[in-house]
C-alpha cells in the first residue's frame, strides 16, 4: 500500500515534539551528591538522542517513500535532513537556559539517524534467500 503524500507532514510534526523537548529549561547543575546518579543521569539523556532522532530519520523514510524517490536517495535526504536538525536543535538548545549545545550530542543523533536508515533499507530489500 502506498504512503499517502500528506503523511509527509509527519516528520515535521515530530521535529515540533523534539524543538518542545529542547526547550525545556535545565537545572543548570552538573554536580549532584551521588556520582552514580550523575552517570546514570547522563547516560539516560545521552542515551535518549540515537532513538529519538532514529525514528526522525525513520519517519523522513517511510513519508518520503509516496514521493516515489529512489531508496538510495531517499535514505541520503533522510539522513542529511536528520543531521540538519540535529544540528539546529544543539543550537536551539544553546538559548535554552540551563542547557547547552554540545558536539556529542549531534554525533549520537546522527548515530540514530544512521541505525535508522540501515534498518529501513535492511526492511525494503527482498530476502536472497527467501
Amino acid at each position: 500500500m502506498p504512503v499517502p503524500r500528506y503523511y509527509l507532514a509527519l516528520p515535521f510534526i515530530y521535529m515540533g515534539v523534539i524543538f518542545l523537548l529542547s526547550s525545556i529549561s535545565g537545572d543548570g547543575s552538573s554536580v549532584t551528591v551521588d556520582p552514580f546518579t550523575q552517570v546514570i543521569k547522563a547516560i539516560i539523556y545521552n542515551g535518549a538522542h540515537i532513538p529519538l532522532f532514529a525514528l526522525l530519520a525513520w519517519l523522513w523514510c517511510w513519508s518520503l517513500a509516496g514521493w516515489h524517490i529512489a531508496l538510495n536517495s531517499r535514505l541520503l535526504i533522510a539522513f542529511c535532513l536528520t543531521a540538519i536538525y540535529a544540528v539546529s536543535d544543539e543550537w536551539h538548545q544553546s538559548f535554552t537556559p540551563g542547557r547547552d549545545a554540545s558536539f556529542l550530542d549531534v554525533m549520537l543523533d546522527m548515530l540514530g539517524a544512521y541505525i535508522a536508515v540501515r534498518f529501513y533499507r535492511g526492511q525494503q530489500r527482498p530476502a536472497a534467500n527467501g
